[in-house]
Order: C-alpha cells, then sequence, then structure tokens
C-alpha cells in the first residue's frame, strides 16, 4: 500500500469535522510492514491528536492494512516557507495570538434550537460586525453552550479575522492576572494587556467576582476603556446582570447598555441532535434510538450528555462491540446511581454540617486566622472579632438557637449572647470594616450553589 492510499483510507474512516479540526495537516512520513509514522502540523496538534484520537487512528490503520503495526506520531518540521502559510484553523498563524481557542467549539459544531438560536446568531452577529451590539452578555445555567460560544466567537475571527487581537480570559484568570500585577508592581503592564492590545475581549463566567469590589472596579475601567475605544466585549454568566450581588450599579449598568440574551434547557429534539453532533466529533457511530434515549434520560447539563457519549465510546472500545440500546441503558443507570447517592449524601444533616464547617472555614479566611483559633482561647482582638461574627453568621443566616451555638463554639450561653448582640450594633452603627467582611463571607457562601442552600 502506498503512502497516499493509506492517508486517504484513513480519512474516509474519520469523521469530516474530526479531519477538518485535527488531521487536515496529517501526512504518512513513513510505512513499511512493521511501523507507520504520522505527521502531523506542529507540536500542539501532534500532543492532542495522540491523546484524543491515538487509539481510535491506531486501530484503524491497523484494520485497513490487516495486520498489527505500529503507529508513532511525529511533528512535521515546518520551512521557513510555511511559517507564513495558512493551513486551518489551529495552525493560523497570527501576528498577536493571545489566547487558545477549543477548535472542536466552533459556529459549526454549535447545534441550535428554540433554546439557544438567539444567542447563536448574537455571537455570529457581533463577528461580522463588531461593536453592533457592545456588549453581548450571554446568561444561562451551567453546561448549555456559553463558553462553547465565545470560543466559537475566537475561532472565527481566527479564521476569517487574523489581525484581531482577540483575548478569552475567564472572570477568575482576569483576577488572578492582577494580583500578580499588583504584587510584581506591573499594573501597568496588566492594563497594557486588557485595555491597550485587545480588539475582542470575551469575559467566561463574569459572577465569579461577586464580592470582589477591587478586582470589579479594575473590570470596570477596563470595560470603559475598550468601549470607548470601539473594541468589541463579551460577557458569559450563569446568571443576569441584574442578579450579580455586590456588583457595583455601574458596572451593570454597562453589562444592560449592549444586547443581553440567554441560553435556556435544550428541548428533547434539540438534545437528540447535540448528542448526535457531539457523537460524530469523536468518530462514534450513534442510532438514532440510543441518541433519542440519551436525549430522554440526561439531564438538561450538556456536559454530563457529553459525558455519556464519552462512556459509551471507551465501553466500545474496550468490549469491541458497537454502541446500542442496551450499552447506553447502562451507562444511564449508573449516572442515576452516582446521582441517587449524591442525593443521599445531601440529607439535611449531612447538609447541615457541611454548611457550619464552610461558614468556619470562610470566617477564618476572611480574618486571615487558622480555623483552631477560632476555638481557642485566645483573647487577641481580630480572633475574638471573627469568633464573634462566626457567632453572629450562625444566629442570623444560619437560625441556630443560642444553645447550639453555645456547644459548638464551647463558649458559655452569655458569651454567645454578647457576641451576637456586639456585631448588630457594630452593623446599626456604620462599622464598614464589619459590613464588608459578612458581606464577603455571605457572597462566597452564594457561591457554594449545590451544596449550600441558606
Amino acid at each position: 500500500m502506498e503512502k497516499h492510499e493509506l492517508i486517504e483510507k484513513l480519512r474516509s474512516n474519520m469523521s469530516r469535522d474530526t479531519w477538518n479540526n485535527w488531521l487536515s495537516t496529517a501526512q504518512i512520513l513513513e510505512l513499511d510492514d512493521k511501523k507507520v509514522i504520522v505527521g502531523l502540523g506542529n507540536l500542539f496538534i501532534k500532543e492532542a491528536v495522540e491523546k484524543r484520537f491515538g487509539s481510535i487512528i491506531k486501530e484503524t490503520i491497523n484494520n485497513i492494512a490487516g495486520k498489527p503495526l505500529e503507529v508513532v506520531f511525529k511533528e512535521i518540521p515546518i520551512s521557513k516557507e510555511q511559517k507564513n502559510a495558512v493551513n486551518g484553523p489551529i495552525i493560523k498563524n497570527r501576528p498577536l495570538k493571545l489566547s487558545e481557542f477549543n477548535p472542536e467549539f466552533t459556529f459549526d459544531s454549535f447545534v441550535t434550537g428554540n433554546s439557544n438560536r438567539i444567542a447563536y446568531y448574537s455571537a455570529l452577529e457581533v463577528c461580522k460586525n463588531p461593536g453592533k451590539y457592545n456588549p453581548l452578555f450571554i446568561y444561562g445555567d451551567v453546561g448549555l453552550g456559553k463558553t462553547h460560544l465565545l470560543h466559537a466567537i475566537g475561532n472565527f475571527l481566527m479564521e476569517n479575522a487574523p489581525d484581531l487581537k482577540v483575548k478569552y480570559v475567564t472572570a477568575e484568570e482576569f483576577m488572578n492576572q492582577m494580583m500578580d500585577g499588583i504584587r510584581a508592581s506591573e499594573m501597568e503592564n496588566f492594563r497594557e494587556r486588557f485595555r491597550r492590545n485587545v480588539d475582542f475581549l470575551l469575559i467566561d463566567d463574569v459572577q465569579f467576582l461577586i464580592g470582589k469590589n477591587t478586582v470589579q472596579s479594575e473590570l470596570f475601567h477596563t470595560f470603559n476603556s475598550l468601549f470607548n475605544s470601539r473594541k468589541q466585549i463579551v460577557i458569559c454568566s450563569d446568571r443576569t446582570p441584574d442578579e450579580l450581588a455586590t456588583f457595583h450599579p455601574r458596572l451593570i449598568s454597562r453589562f444592560e447598555m449592549g444586547l443581553i440574551t440567554d441560553i435556556q434547557a435544550p428541548d428533547k429534539t434539540t438534545k437528540y441532535l447535540i448528542a448526535k453532533k457531539m457523537a460524530q466529533m469523536i468518530s462514534l457511530q450513534l442510532t438514532d434510538d440510543v441518541a433519542y434515549y440519551l436525549a430522554e434520560h440526561v439531564d438538561t447539563n450538556l456536559r454530563k450528555l457529553r459525558g455519556a457519549i464519552m462512556n459509551l465510546l471507551l465501553q466500545s472500545q474496550i468490549s469491541g462491540t458497537p454502541v446500542n440500546i442496551e450499552s447506553a441503558k447502562t451507562i444511564v443507570n449508573s449516572m442515576i446511581r452516582m446521582n441517587t447517592n449524591k442525593v443521599r449524601l445531601q440529607s439535611p444533616q449531612v447538609l447541615e454540617t457541611v454548611k457550619i464547617d464552610t461558614v468556619i472555614d470562610l470566617v477564618a479566611t476572611e480574618f486571615n486566622i487558622n480555623r483552631k483559633d477560632i476555638f481557642s482561647s485566645s483573647r487577641k482582638k481580630e480572633i475574638a472579632l471573627a469568633r464573634q461574627v462566626l457567632a453572629y453568621l450562625f444566629k442570623t443566616t444560619m437560625k441556630l438557637k443560642t444553645k447550639d451555638i453555645s456547644e459548638k463554639l464551647d463558649k458559655n450561653h452569655s458569651t454567645i449572647i454578647h457576641s451576637v448582640k456586639k456585631i448588630e450594633h457594630s452593623l446599626l452603627m456604620g462599622n464598614e470594616m464589619i459590613k464588608n467582611k459578612i458581606n464577603n463571607i455571605k457572597n462566597k457562601l452564594e457561591d457554594e450553589k449545590g451544596i449550600l442552600t441558606i
């Protein structure tokens, strides 16, 4: 068999999306009776293909050859002439590439339905007409495709507007880079990266900044700088702008001045199409009955749907049998058992213990002390104040009885009453330091969704 024949047969056995996204640069560098060396466009693609599709490619080549062969993946050396060539979205050269984008998250791979169509076309529109909807604010629950759309924007612009400087960042990464800039006295460099060296800023999970007032202030000025320079901003969140507790009104008003759109949970028909697309992207043959079964029985979080499909692929590879409705039922039943255990672990008794431990840890962190200090006999001002705030939160937020608080903190009844009254008095008198610390703790408690319900 010739090299070109093998590569063509390999192409015909892979899905079009998988080939175009990952294997468009593939070449057979060496071929003999014992070994095949597959060359790929660069080190990034080589490592990603070997990790994601290595076993499938090896199995496919062995089936084509009709005998076991050693399959090795290598990076194709790039000549000077090739460095400036365009070879597809993954290896496109850009003057200033600011972020890596998941090549699987494109507009083509995003399945639209009534639940997400407006968000999809809004994201596509800001690519084609930057500044028309500025900012674009997309909100929706976890696992419904918000991050997919942000990466789709990045991939689209890499392909169609390579001179634009596009930066994707999560809110947590934004905060961490800002803190690094403060510690290194390099805030000007930080601001240069986000304000003057960006044409498109894509911010994911902005709700992470709830309670982080200093970072919100920096984001506000970054937003203004980009907006006034007519640079496009796209923001994703798991809640609407007005539900971003503690966000300054001036920042919320900036979010609301553009287009706000949501992604809702998909209906069963859309989930069926998504399941088919997810399977196609990993070269898994998913029959209609299996796709419908998954759409019917896996909940609305699309990450769980993808997890079920990946499990089906693994099961099929191990057993050597095609995916069928029985294997799908096995995977779904396993997921149901896991969820049942999760519900059991979230019984009222278990949840109360988790809540109490979480509140103690958050108070210790907020006051920069060790957890054991709270239960010590120390009378240091900071430790005593933390102990009083903890008693106040137990009483007002968790609705614990004074007797129970006394037992948990190992303090007498009158001490707990005095602690609660002292904090109440401080808040009444406008003590901003205590107010801010309590608000920070409450905001972090709010972030513990799925575990805490306070």
